[in-house]
């Protein structure tokens, strides 16, 4: 059979692989064990060669027919996916940082990849609204995944939060880092709103499913939404040397642990669902199961290095526990579909 290509769906492989990566190297953080470094960093450079080849295969696939461009167009959950694109590349450069280094070309690089990535996720956001505020969709097709365009331009937050702290910021004007900060506060307005405006929606529109296997993996999405929310708020005070914003310690503190509440409550009715589906094989927005989890472990880091309780160290290892085996899930399910495409 020739190959077709892959489309946007694989994305989320991709950055579920690096959510591993993500998980390991939290858990370093934490607990300073040098193999979860060397193991995060293997997978780290696994993560590139299989993000090449997915872009690849992307790019080949719309190449060689024209007409599944306009198809996903069509459709909200892979015009959403594409969108997963800029996250993978923000993670890609925090990862780059923290397991190879730094010098003033990977810094000029880094604003590159910020600026391009965060216009392209505006773009894939301003067509999914536009075709959502036009009826351009079907209801039926109404599902979380819509929820992944905010959340990626919430994710700028993974590559800026290097960006305005030592040693990067050294590398950058401070108009340069004042209109990242500037840009942050933006994306995460965007973010936040967005997640309740279309997260209700895509929650009417999913109760109301009389068939809803499809898509019930994205149920996990609004936990990365919240957690992408605390990364973001957890990192503002950080900002405040910039003299742009001021956001006290205690305000982000405090605003996070509130999400958390409700981060953990997601959480926990997206793991009994996902428990409940367990044996029953799934399309693959399964994997809308795994990098949600690895924001978790990201996001509960946050608030543990600020406030040292341990209930938060805890979270991380079960998160990341929770994270590996629903990785193993999507790889089997995965493994189904590319093995029986048409059941």
């Amino acid at each position: 059979m020739k190959f077709k290509g892959l489309g946007p769906e694989w994305f989320p492989v991709v950055l579920g692989t690096l959510s591993i990566s993500l998980a390991l190297y939290i858990n370093y953080l934490v607990f300073l064990n040098l193999w979860l470094f060397n193991a995060g960093k293997i997978i780290f450079f696994l993560v590139i060669a299989m993000f090449i080849f997915v872009l690849i295969s992307v790019v080949y696939r719309y190449a060689s027919n024209s007409g599944t461009l306009k198809m996903d167009y069509n459709n909200p959950t892979a015009l959403s996916f594409l969108a997963f694109l800029g996250i993978i590349m923000y993670a890609l450069a925090f990862f780059y940082s923290a397991y190879i280094g730094i010098n003033r070309i990977v810094a000029a690089t880094f604003l590159y990849i910020y600026f391009i990535f965060y216009v392209y996720v505006i773009i894939i956001n301003l067509l999914l609204n536009y075709n959502l505020y036009t009826n351009k969709y079907n209801s039926s097709e109404f599902s979380y995944a819509m929820l992944v365009p905010s959340i990626v331009i919430g994710g700028n937050i993974i590559l800026s939060s290097i960006m305005l702290i030592k040693p990067l910021e050294s590398y950058y004007t401070l108009s340069e880092l004042k209109l990242i900060y500037f840009m942050i506060f933006v994306s995460l307005g965007i973010t936040f709103f967005q997640f309740l405006f279309v997260g209700i929606t895509a929650f009417i529109y999913h109760i109301n499913k009389t068939e809803y296997l499809r898509s019930v993996p994205a149920a996990m999405i609004p936990v990365g939404a919240s957690s992408m929310i605390i990364i973001n708020i957890m990192f503002l005070p950080y900002f405040n040397y910039l003299h742009l914003f001021n956001v006290p310690d205690y305000m982000a503190v405090d605003s996070s642990m509130l999400f958390f509440g409700f981060d953990t409550f997601l959480f926990l009715i997206s793991g009994i669902i996902a428990a409940g589906h367990i044996k029953r094989r799934q399309s693959m927005t399964v994997w809308a199961y795994v990098f949600p989890v690895g924001i978790s472990t990201f996001s509960d880091y946050m608030i543990y290095s600020y406030t040292g309780i341990f209930i938060f160290k805890y979270a991380i290892v079960i998160f990341t526990i929770v994270l590996i085996i629903l990785y193993i899930y999507s790889w089997i399910n995965t493994y189904l579909i590319i093995k029986n495409p048409g059941v």
